[in-house]
């Protein structure tokens, strides 16, 4: 069954930000270390230290998800049901299969995964518009394959 989900009320960020390679390395739309909520965060150790690890926690998550990704855009989900869905081993009772969505923005960005038993892959623009790729077990042994075979392709 096919499924869709409107995306609205986003606001762009600026252009200058994305721009600048510092910002791509932080994450402007997570909890903040001192908001009062991430006591659970390394307790026992140091301020400097929690505010370095925490920094280093999700690298590039601005990048994934403004610059490559489309997390400040307007659009509509469509895909398989439920369409906000990631990974069907993600879903109560948890499945094996494909799950696949359509971001409809003037160029459409596509999204594909796969959850079987022996590994997970996931590629393109999840349906929030974070861009990603993911390969564990078999599927990253195949990832590996494809990449090193396009790039002795390239050297031919």
């Amino acid at each position: 069954m096919i499924d869709s989900y409107p995306f609205t009320g986003r606001t762009l960020k600026p252009l200058w930000k994305k721009l600048n390679p510092i910002w791509w390395v932080q994450n402007d739309d997570e909890q903040r270390l001192d908001d009062g909520t991430t006591d659970w965060y390394r307790p026992g150790q140091p301020q400097w230290f929690r505010r370095l690890a925490w920094e280093l926690r999700n690298p590039f998550q601005n990048l994934r998800a403004y610059v490559f990704g489309v997390q400040d855009r307007n659009y509509t989900a469509i895909g398989r049901a439920p369409v906000l869905t990631v990974q069907r081993d993600d879903l109560q009772p948890p499945e094996r299969g494909w799950q696949w969505c359509l971001l409809k923005l003037p160029l459409p960005l596509p999204f594909v995964s796969y959850s079987g038993p022996r590994g997970v892959f996931y590629a393109g623009w999840q349906p929030t518009g974070f861009f990603g790729f993911k390969a564990t077990g078999w599927a990253l042994y195949v990832l590996l394959v494809l990449i090193l075979g396009a790039v002795g392709a390239a050297l031919i």
